[in-house]
């Protein structure tokens, strides 16, 4: 069993994803595929590997947990204006591996997921604005909460939660990881990091306004917020809440 973050909800190793044990459901979010295509359109060469990546991590989850479905929480693409040629090869890769893995893959729809429809024509998966299954709902977090929510446990991507400590020497570490804590409706927030190589995070911190997701400026309870820090290297840690974190802090 992997660390659980709440209850039924556990990380994948010491991976950027989640699984809700009951479901046999996989939860990842903001891969951007694509991103690197957008960057050479624009000037700036970057190594190509966010498919090479993505692809890694889904080889690791499918031999590790036992997976009939996967959900990807908004930004599977990174283009906004259109699906690029590489972009378009890219995805067609890895719907189809993970179509050969699981009986059902559903993209909950994010900011970034323009044009993403004129792949279902070849491949067959869902596209959503959200995603309900028994106590969760699943959605992007581009936009505010839905109203009249029957759930108990919201999750959500596109904030691509990083967090910068400090030790008694001053020095520094940058870390991505899971954000749990409360919404102000009393449902509990579970965060996801970001997935992309390149979607390096926003900070986090106590302050509202350095946050992208409305969700979490409006609607989060932010003191009550507990970062799990996902690394390959320090593997997983559970930090206390960001109340008692303001002292080590970046």
């Amino acid at each position: 069993m992997g660390f659980e973050l709440v209850s039924g909800v556990e990380v994948v190793n010491e991976l950027p994803v989640i699984y809700l044990r009951k479901y046999k459901l996989v939860v990842l979010a903001d891969t951007h595929i694509g991103f690197e295509e957008e960057m050479a359109e624009k000037g700036i060469y970057i190594p190509r590997f966010q498919k090479r990546r993505l692809m890694k991590i889904f080889e690791e989850v499918f031999n590790t947990v036992d997976v009939d479905s996967v959900v990807i929480a908004g930004d599977f693409k990174h283009k906004f204006n259109g699906l690029g040629r590489i972009e378009r090869v890219e995805l067609k890769d890895v719907i189809g591996y993970v179509l050969s893995r699981v009986s059902k893959l559903t993209v909950v729809r994010g900011n970034h997921d323009n044009y993403l429809s004129i792949l279902t024509h070849k491949f067959k998966f869902d596209i959503v604005d959200n995603l309900v299954i028994d106590e969760f709902l699943i959605i992007h977090g581009h936009t505010d909460l839905p109203n009249d929510l029957n759930v108990k446990y919201v999750i959500i991507g596109h904030e691509h939660p990083v967090i910068t400590l400090r030790d008694s020497l001053g020095s520094i570490g940058r870390f991505q990881c899971f954000l749990i804590g409360d919404l102000i409706n009393r449902l509990k927030l579970i965060t996801l990091p970001a997935v992309g190589a390149y979607q390096t995070g926003s900070k986090v911190t106590l302050s509202r306004d350095t946050y992208l997701s409305p969700i979490l400026k409006n609607s989060t309870l932010l003191e009550s917020l507990k970062p799990v820090i996902v690394d390959e290297d320090v593997g997983i840690l559970e930090l206390p809440t960001l109340k008692d974190l303001y002292d080590l802090m970046g």
